[in-house]
């Protein structure tokens, strides 16, 4: 410290305590607010959050620290000036939806703790947030996808994914004891919701898992890890799941060049590539006249006003427009 202040000889004592001062406070600062995202973390931990899931709330939990500097400052204001600053700035509607709901999980443990009072996201005046309009593959590009995937070893995947509306993560978890031939269903145990489900399998997922399951039935999950890919085929190995890496960006690059609605997606969200297909496989279901509330059990999802999004996008032309 004495050599620091050596270098700047005109700078008078007092401002030097001021100066001191100031750089332990940014110390203590920091320092408390990493601990409370190291306990943040474990307490996430107990509630059986994704690994990725996990990794994301505490990451916007950060942002958001960052913002506010101090717990003393969260508020409902707050809240709301960081929220607008994120759409200021160009985020994507689902994207400052997901940093609501981190912050709305972070302020409830934080009230928890009791560092702040309540959670300002429960007062938070609604900010009347657009609905994203679910991205979904045409016949044509669907036709194109598994021509693509066939090509780089990848039907497996895009085939339960395009028949069974499993999200990324649940597939990258999924294990051989989870699925049920004789029955022709499988079990989804980590899921978004934490609620475990039960999905159907057609003829075509069954033969794409049979195939898997004669070069990998061995290794614990579905889709093993390992140095399979492009020019490397079948040697995924290892005996544990696929890294986050493949599945949120190789696999769906390579699809980006060959499909325009995957192409136009927002930069640095192709992990919601996987997700497109999951919005085909809905719109398809309710498309096929298959009741929502089944859809919504397969999909996973806890509130039937989410799987009614695909309504408007199945809809037929109704001819009855002619009588009026």
């Amino acid at each position: 410290m004495c050599n620091f202040f050596l270098a700047f000889p005109v700078i008078s004592t007092k401002f030097q305590f001021l100066l001191v001062d100031c750089i332990l406070g940014s110390i203590v600062f920091y320092w408390g607010f990493l601990m409370n995202l190291d306990d943040y973390r474990k307490s996430l931990l107990l509630r059986n959050y994704q690994p990725s899931t996990l990794k994301k709330n505490v990451q916007l939990a950060a942002c958001f620290m960052r913002h506010v500097r101090d717990t003393k400052h969260i508020n409902a204001l707050s809240l709301h000036d960081y929220l607008t600053d994120l759409q200021e700035r160009g985020r994507t509607i689902k994207t400052v939806k997901n940093h609501l709901s981190a912050i709305k999980v972070f302020c409830d443990y934080l009230a928890m703790r009791g560092l702040i009072k309540e959670n300002p996201a429960n007062r938070l005046v609604s900010l009347n947030l657009p609905e994203e309009i679910p991205v979904c593959l045409s016949d044509s590009e669907l036709h194109r996808v598994y021509e693509v995937a066939k090509e780089h070893d990848m039907l497996c995947e895009v085939t339960l994914a395009l028949k069974t509306g499993m999200r990324m993560e649940e597939m990258r978890f999924l294990q051989w004891e989870d699925i049920d031939f004789a029955r022709k269903q499988l079990i989804v145990k980590k899921t978004k919701s934490k609620r475990p489900r039960t999905i159907p399998l057609n003829q075509d997922v069954l033969e794409q898992l049979r195939h898997q399951r004669n070069r990998f039935g061995k290794l614990l999950y579905v889709f093993p890890a390992g140095r399979g890919g492009p020019g490397n085929r079948h040697v995924w190995t290892l005996p544990r799941y696929r890294g986050i890496n493949w599945w949120s960006k190789k696999s769906i690059k390579i699809f980006q060049t060959h499909i325009p609605t995957l192409k136009n997606l927002p930069t640095g969200n192709t992990g919601r590539g996987w997700h497109a297909l999951r919005h085909t496989f809905a719109t398809r279901a309710v498309k096929a006249d298959i009741d929502l509330l089944t859809v919504r059990d397969w999909m996973g999802h806890r509130k039937l006003e989410t799987t009614m999004r695909y309504v408007h996008m199945a809809r037929h032309y109704d001819e009855r427009i002619e009588l009026i």
